[in-house]
């Protein structure tokens, strides 16, 4: 049996037959099969009498992969009708009678085909791309939908996989697993530029990104292509396009690349390149050349047309079209001097980098700075909330774009508050397709944004994203000697380690231990490292509230992924693009005087326990205090400079630190307020104006599960 043969086996034996040899051992074993079948049918079928005298008197009817109809297939053992599936690309999951009616199904098909190609031979520059890819990745999902438990694990094991688990934990490993393979199999067109003829494997292959100019190559362009092109700019732009269609109703999440491919040697050779599939996958992709300048421009601007009925000239004032594909802007405003040569993307940082032994810094500093300025940790986080940094690089996020994704939400938050109609799943749709997600093969209509809470995750998202746009521009230039340094100096914000000695460390270990709140029990908190912090230019403006009676010290949490925009622009206000439902009491900056309650926003697990937290003096006035939310507290009435959201539990005042210069430190511990009517379990602290926030202290801290 081919299934006893190695990898390297399998692969020589497909060879002499002269089939594909890409692909998981799975795959190769059911090629090979498939393939003797086949020859066992063809043999088979060279005994049939063609006068109608064999089998009865009824001619077999046989389609192009040498499969016979009813009787023959009836004959078929559960080996043989998966084999002859699996040359099809279709699943081979399921009872015997779920893949006989498969097979039948696509035999039938065939002979359909056969009649609807004879009538379009010729018209070979069409792409495949014209199916919907979406229905055939649907129709993996129904085949499977319906499988017992039993099902599922025979499946499973027949691929290698673990069979342990609820079924809801089997379905999806089997979803995923099905679309690794279909991944694996994809056949790609033969355009003719593969000069050496190599089949290029999706597992052996590491694919990396290619910048020339102030564009990427898409990464799975051909290494020859990647290595003697570039993605063409003129007076007119650069011919590099990001397209993207969302569309819950349908279960549509997909993606289209068009890039126009110029010679380095500046021979005039143009391809234009276009990839599409779905989100998460590499999809299918086509070269088309060698053509003229004119010629591949005009192809670009056809398709871009076609797909999205934009013209690409006005594509500034760029008008989404219902089920056509909307534009993606990308940034690419780099240092153009630099980029032509600089080979490497910024997406190709180091997951974890490490600071260099001879760094100018403090060696607790340079660790700390590691750990934020990370553009691989940042990407990481983004995936595993749904976004997708494959489609949208985090370093190509444009500013419109995250505008565009506040804007969505917005619409949305109108219909969740009743002041404004419309369909949420069309709204859902609008956001997913300006802010990609990859949601791999689970069902669409499962990520409507149809309530406050998942409202509330969606803004925090683009809130991230908004912050990350900043951060990859900051860092993109680093100084390779020390780049740790180098990032560090751009935050222009200066931080000098505490000693844990240090009175100040003291005090501020008490405070967090103080007033980490008993609803928050499912982790402790230990301190790493307090920095205490100056950023430029901020004392300055903090100057006109330095006066103020009531300043406290009060803390600010946010994820990890957030403090390189922090720390380099400060504590900022949410765009008039965003929705104000998300802020209980409206668009400002929140702080609490309890560590716990901050801590909750920066988003940690078991797996990233490391998080930062800020403490920042907080010119706050006269305050005016609500116990409700309200979404317009932003606008204070006169004499007031801030809004407390007053809840339950606070300090006890008693026990408050006051320092020299008259800051306020709440580091009582958490006693109950009498007559406390509102929802609020804890106090919110919120200000409208930037200007009343001073940073003093930055710390580091590692989250201690207790589950």
């Amino acid at each position: 049996m081919s299934s006893q043969l190695k990898v390297q086996e399998l692969r020589d034996a497909l060879a002499e037959r002269g089939l594909d040899t890409s692909g998981t051992k799975a795959v190769l074993v059911a090629r090979l099969d498939a393939y003797e079948i086949d020859k066992s049918s063809k043999k088979r079928d060279a005994s049939v009498v063609d006068d109608g005298h064999a089998n009865g008197g009824k001619r077999v009817k046989t389609d192009s992969q040498g499969v016979s109809d009813d009787k023959e297939i009836d004959g078929y053992t559960v080996v043989e009708l998966r084999a002859a599936l699996a040359k099809r690309g279709l699943s081979t999951a399921g009872t015997k009678k779920t893949l006989q009616s498969r097979l039948l199904e696509a035999i039938n098909g065939d002979q359909n085909d056969k009649n609807d190609n004879f009538a379009k031979s010729g018209d070979n520059r069409e792409e495949k791309e014209y199916f919907d890819e979406e229905s055939k990745e649907d129709e993996s999902k129904k085949d499977i939908s319906s499988y017992s438990v039993a099902d599922l694990r025979s499946a499973l094991a027949e691929r290698g996989l673990s069979t342990t688990g609820t079924k809801k934990t089997l379905h999806s490993r089997l979803l995923e697993a099905m679309r690794s393979s279909e991944a694996d199999d994809t056949i790609e067109e033969d355009d003719g530029e593969d000069c050496d003829g190599k089949e290029r494997n999706k597992e052996e292959k590491i694919v990396t990104s290619t910048k020339k100019g102030r564009a990427v190559l898409d990464n799975h362009l051909p290494d020859h292509i990647k290595s003697r092109f570039h993605v063409l700019e003129t007076v007119e732009g650069i011919y590099d396009a990001m397209l993207n269609q969302t569309n819950v109703g349908d279960n549509n999440n997909k993606f289209y690349v068009i890039q126009v491919l110029e010679s380095d040697d500046g021979l005039g050779q143009y391809y234009v390149y276009n990839r599409w599939g779905r989100v998460g996958a590499k999809g299918q992709d086509k070269l088309f050349g060698v053509l003229q300048r004119e010629t591949a421009i005009s192809e670009f601007e056809a398709k871009f047309l076609d797909k999205t009925r934009n013209t690409w000239a006005q594509r500034a004032n760029f008008e989404p079209v219902k089920n056509k594909y909307t534009w993606l802007e990308r940034d690419y405003n780099d240092d153009a001097e630099a980029s032509e040569s600089k080979a490497k993307d910024i997406a190709k940082k180091p997951s974890i980098p490490k600071a260099p032994k001879e760094s100018k810094l403090d060696s607790r500093l340079a660790q700390f700075i590691s750990c934020i300025c990370s553009v691989d940790m940042m990407k990481q986080q983004m995936m595993e909330i749904g976004y997708d940094a494959n489609k949208m690089p985090l370093g190509k996020l444009s500013k419109t774009t995250i505008l565009k994704g506040y804007e969505a939400l917005k619409r949305i938050a109108a219909v969740l508050e009743g002041s404004a109609t419309g369909s949420l799943e069309r709204l859902s749709s609008e956001f997913y397709t300006v802010i990609p997600h990859d949601f791999g093969f689970q069902r669409m209509s499962n990520f409507i944004i149809d309530t406050n809470p998942k409202l509330k995750r969606k803004l925090e998202m683009v809130e991230a994203l908004g912050e990350i746009q900043l951060a990859t521009k900051l860092l993109q230039d680093e100084d390779e000697e020390d780049p740790v340094y180098s990032s560090y100096q751009r935050l222009k914000c200066q931080l000098e380690p505490l000693e844990h000695s240090h009175e100040e460390f003291e005090w501020i270990k008490g405070y967090l231990q103080n007033t980490h709140a008993k609803t928050h029990a499912s982790y402790g908190l230990e301190i790493l490292q307090v920095f205490k912090a100056s950023r430029e230019d901020e004392g300055e403006r903090f100057k006109k509230f330095a006066g103020v009676q009531n300043r406290m010290l009060l803390w600010h949490g946010s994820r990890l992924t957030n403090w390189t925009g922090i720390l380099s622009q400060g504590l900022r206000i949410a765009p008039p693009e965003a929705p104000v439902t998300g802020y209980m009491f409206g668009k400002g900056v929140y702080f609490a005087d309890m560590v716990s309650k901050s801590a909750n926003y920066c988003c940690t697990s078991a797996h990233n326990p490391i998080g930062v937290l800020l403490l920042c003096e907080v010119a706050l006035g006269d305050m005016r205090e609500l116990q409700y939310a309200d979404y317009n507290a932003d606008k204070l009435p006169s004499g007031k400079l801030s809004t407390k959201g007053v809840g339950g539990t606070e300090p006890d005042s008693k026990e408050s630190k006051v320092l020299p210069d008259g800051l306020i430190v709440p580091m009582g511990k958490p006693v109950q307020k009498n007559g406390n009517t509102g929802g609020l379990l804890y106090n919110e602290y919120i200000v409208y104006n930037v200007e009343q926030i001073r940073m003093r202290y930055v710390l580091q801290v590692k989250f201690k599960y207790r589950h």
